[in-house]
């Protein structure tokens, strides 16, 4: 039904409520006048046995109506029957009825229900003048939207000629459908103390879209030969992110990294609006010209301080900061030799492969094995060994004394990424190497400003000298615009906040506690981890996107299923991410939702594992 009013001009096809479903709230309905201008339920309608009487109420109605609006008079008479047989055809003589998806044209109860709207009562027609006059000043701007068509189809022109390798690309995209691994957006709208509840939106299926935008341009076509142009189209994909509820708060989210809640706290929020007010929307450049603020300098004086290093350097994310540094590296040291855990981020990974220097992989957190590969490598040779705290999937925690202990006998420079832990672990929110007061022995840390901490990008902290090499050696730094201050007047707020208060912290360990107990009493399959990650192993991707869809289809329970590559194949799971504000009421929800999802696609019940 939507596709037929964002193709109606007039709107003459809608009743209130359908209007406000598709969320063209700004024409409530039809009016009479409208029905007067539609050529296709005025004087286009052709005469036949079925529908004589239908075809002659609408010409004869419509110069009353026209009437009305002129002399501020109702008709004498209006219908006060309707038929399947009318609702048939009104999609039948309808062109924009019958560009909508197959099936819609049968669907006589719809028919009836725009029938009747065209068929109001004379008090109710009077009631929507208002909405005939907004009618009219749209069609006074036809020329300015004729403009705007135009530009629009050039621009669709060039994105819908096929390139000589669209065949190649949709093989490629056809397998990972296959495999169950094709990604799927799920479209939320946050709201302001509302976490962690949100809005859920309809997916956009880009395949459907690209049909409806070429039917789009079919009616485009159909209104510029009958000289007019539709006016009702809404543009680019608000036509397919309708809100399945208008009840706030609807979706429950439980895979945000949005750890601690603090994308959504006041301290952070009036930071940045503060920030905005003060120095305007973006950075003006990069770091080097004209892109270092005040706010910059003071969010890396801050993390500088979080971490006790001697300086620190913001980046656009951190996986930017991880690649960037790495390579930076690699070029200072040439003949250095690089030891990676074995379950490293993509960031990590990408960083060793671009610094084309020596590697060597070492079995996920085996002490034993990195010295191994240490002694087989020249003393001489500088070292590098990376590895993370918390390792985001499965949720283990590096034995980050051990490691640096190695790194130390052997001479070798640790580079550690928390970017699963700043600001969840430790007194002052600088992650596991506080909170075993081990932030003395790593020379380099990584973090994000985008989970715990509530905003967005990237750092590094570490020694003076080697900051300064970084920032004149990185690519990813020195070539690229630099944060917006607003952003980073946000992310300065945040880590200066949870330096302070402990509170965010200690919540939200209760409430991981409280859950992973839910989930054992519940014998659901929970991979024990010593972290706050929570995950609960499907082991099969399709299944695995079933379930999330039921879940979010019956339960409201947004958790999006984790595949491969991100995991193993065999180990698809859901990543369940509790916050301070998913209370005891939501984890209890959780629970139930899992164990009738369970039930639903007749996967075992089984006992906790551990790691």
């Amino acid at each position: 039904m939507s596709s037929v009013l964002n193709q109606c001009l007039m709107s003459t096809a809608a009743s209130s409520m359908l209007l406000q479903q598709v969320g063209k709230t700004a024409v409530a309905a039809a009016s009479a006048s409208s029905i007067s201008r539609c050529p296709f339920l005025h004087n286009k309608v052709e005469s036949s046995s079925s529908s004589s009487s239908q075809s002659s109420y609408f010409s004869t109605h419509s110069a009353t109506a026209q009437q009305t609006v002129e002399k501020n008079s109702v008709p004498e008479t209006h219908p006060t029957t309707l038929t399947p047989q009318n609702a048939k055809d009104f999609f039948d003589k309808c062109p924009f009825a019958g560009v909508v998806e197959e099936g819609i044209k049968q669907n006589t109860e719809m028919g009836l229900e725009v029938l009747s709207t065209l068929m109001a009562s004379p008090q109710q027609q009077q009631q929507e003048s208002r909405d005939d006059l907004l009618v009219k000043e749209m069609i006074e701007s036809t020329e300015l939207k004729r403009k705007e068509m135009l530009l629009q189809q050039q621009h669709d022109d060039q994105y819908t000629t096929p390139t000589p390798y669209d065949n190649k690309f949709q093989s490629v995209i056809d397998g990972l459908k296959t495999e169950g691994r094709y990604r799927v957006f799920t479209t939320i709208q946050r709201q302001v103390g509302q976490f962690p509840y949100a809005k859920k939106f309809n997916n956009v299926d880009y395949d459907h879209y690209q049909h409806e935008q070429q039917e789009d341009q079919k009616v485009n076509n159909e209104y510029s030969r009958l000289g007019g142009i539709n006016l009702l189209k809404t543009e680019e994909l608000d036509v397919e992110l309708q809100e399945e509820s208008a009840t706030q708060g609807d979706v429950a989210v439980w895979c945000s990294n949005d750890y601690l809640g603090m994308g959504q706290h006041r301290v952070v929020i009036d930071a940045m609006t503060a920030s905005i007010r003060k120095m305007g929307a973006g950075s003006g450049g990069t770091r080097n010209i004209s892109g270092t603020t005040s706010e910059h300098v003071r969010l890396e004086h801050e993390l500088a301080d979080l971490h006790k290093k001697d300086r620190a350097l913001v980046f656009g994310s951190c996986y930017v900061a991880n690649v960037n540094t790495i390579t930076s590296l690699a070029s200072a040291l040439p003949d250095m030799v690089i030891f990676s855990d074995a379950k490293n981020h993509a960031s990590l990974i990408e960083g060793i492969r671009n610094s084309r220097v020596e590697k060597h992989v070492f079995r996920h957190n085996d002490v034993a094995h990195l010295e191994q590969l240490l002694q087989s490598v020249d003393a001489n040779r500088p070292k590098l060994i990376i590895f993370e705290s918390v390792y985001s999937m499965d949720g283990t925690v590096a034995p980050i004394d051990d490691i640096c202990t190695v790194a130390k006998r052997h001479n070798a420079l640790t580079f550690i990424d928390e970017v699963h832990a700043v600001g969840l672990y430790g007194d002052h929110g600088a992650g596991v190497c506080e909170r075993d007061g081990l932030m003395d022995r790593v020379d380099i840390v990584s973090g994000t400003l985008g989970k715990a901490f509530g905003v967005y990008g990237g750092y590094i902290a570490s020694s003076a000298r080697l900051i300064d090499l970084v920032r004149c050696l990185s690519p990813g730094f020195i070539f690229t615009t630099s944060l917006p201050p607003a952003i980073v007047a946000g992310a300065c707020a945040s880590v200066s906040y949870l330096k302070k208060s402990k509170r965010e912290r200690d919540m939200h360990k209760s409430q991981t506690n409280s859950l992973k107990q839910a989930l054992r009493n519940a014998n659901l399959p929970l991979l024990e981890t010593a972290s706050h990650i929570v995950p609960l192993i499907v082991g099969d991707s399709a299944r695995c996107k079933q379930m999330s869809d039921y879940l979010m289809a019956k339960h409201r329970i947004y958790v999006q299923p984790i595949n491969y590559p991100t995991v193993p194949k065999g180990t698809e799971r859901f990543r369940l991410t509790p916050s301070p504000v998913h209370n005891e009421t939501a984890i209890k929800h959780l629970v139930s939702s899992m164990v009738d999802c369970w039930k639903k696609f007749g996967l075992t019940f089984t006992a906790t594992t551990n790691n």
